[in-house]
């Protein structure tokens, strides 16, 4: 067994001030790309190219994902 050495004592410089701390808030807001419905909290988001653009990245819908994949489009890494 290796020997184990304690961490050492926070000091009042390590902690970061409540009010500085940063908040973490869920995007409601974004849409899908092809039928355009509303991408909730829980909601599967997929990221796909469009076959006719390479430079252009839709965000979509669970449902538009496997149809957009029969029409062409290719999944984004």
């Amino acid at each position: 067994m290796g020997l184990v050495h304690p961490l050492p004592k926070a000091t009042s410089t390590d902690e970061v001030p409540a009010a500085h701390a940063g908040t973490v808030r869920p995007i409601d807001s974004a849409h899908c790309g092809l039928c355009g419905a509303k991408l909730g909290v829980r909601a599967l988001r997929h990221h796909v190219v469009s076959p006719q653009s390479c430079d252009a990245t839709l965000t979509v819908c669970h449902t538009c994902h496997k149809a957009a994949l029969g029409e062409g489009y290719r999944p984004a890494k």
